[in-house]
């Protein structure tokens, strides 16, 4: 091997889903998958929907797998919907889909006033942060069913998107709303 968990240097690379299932580690990603599964049954990201139900002039996106090897030897599978052909104007208006992002002189001084008031920082990680995030009033997309959930649905199956997930382009800015609604309700002024 060559240390950190890792048997070789193929194992560091991000692969799609047909490339890790070629693995000799098939039964671990298999649980990988449905564990990503699970997760989004557990947040609600959409719902299946045969496909003569969906409006003619639905939008309709397919996805790709992110798996990989971490070093502590998990091995974790991400659904990615592949927001890069989605079309402005179809699939999302490009008015809404930029979320703020922080910069080091923001860190640098919260940072510095945080030790200056001898105050304590806590670093947060929200967990599937874009599955948390909704879509906008009116917008609907449906995604088609990932490589490796078809064991999950019955075929003719599109899954409505409750909520938004990684690689849409609205995801983003989909998270901050959320974010800034749950500091709102915690008593935060912006």
């Amino acid at each position: 091997g060559i240390g950190g968990g890792f048997d070789d240097t193929n194992e560091l690379r991000v692969m799609n889903y047909r490339e890790a299932m070629a693995t000799s580690n098939t039964p671990q990603w298999e649980q990988a998958v449905a564990e990503e599964h699970g997760r989004m049954v557990e947040h609600k990201v959409w719902t299946a929907v045969k496909i003569e139900e969906v409006p003619n002039n639905a939008k309709v996106i397919d996805s790709t797998w992110a798996m990989k090897k971490k070093s502590n030897g998990k091995y974790r599978a991400r659904i990615n919907a592949r927001g890069f052909r989605q079309v402005d104007g179809v699939h999302y208006d490009s008015s809404s889909i930029s979320a703020p992002v922080v910069n080091d002189t923001t860190i640098r001084t919260s940072m510095a006033l945080m030790l200056m008031m001898n105050g304590q920082g806590k670093l947060a990680d929200v967990k599937g942060a874009f599955l948390h995030g909704s879509f906008e009033e009116g917008e609907e997309i449906y995604l088609k069913v990932p490589e490796g959930f078809e064991q999950y649905y019955p075929e003719g199956t599109l899954l409505k998107l409750n909520k938004t997930i990684y690689g849409l382009k609205q995801s983003a800015m989909a998270f901050w709303r959320e974010l800034l609604k749950c500091m709102s309700d915690m008593g935060y002024k912006r």
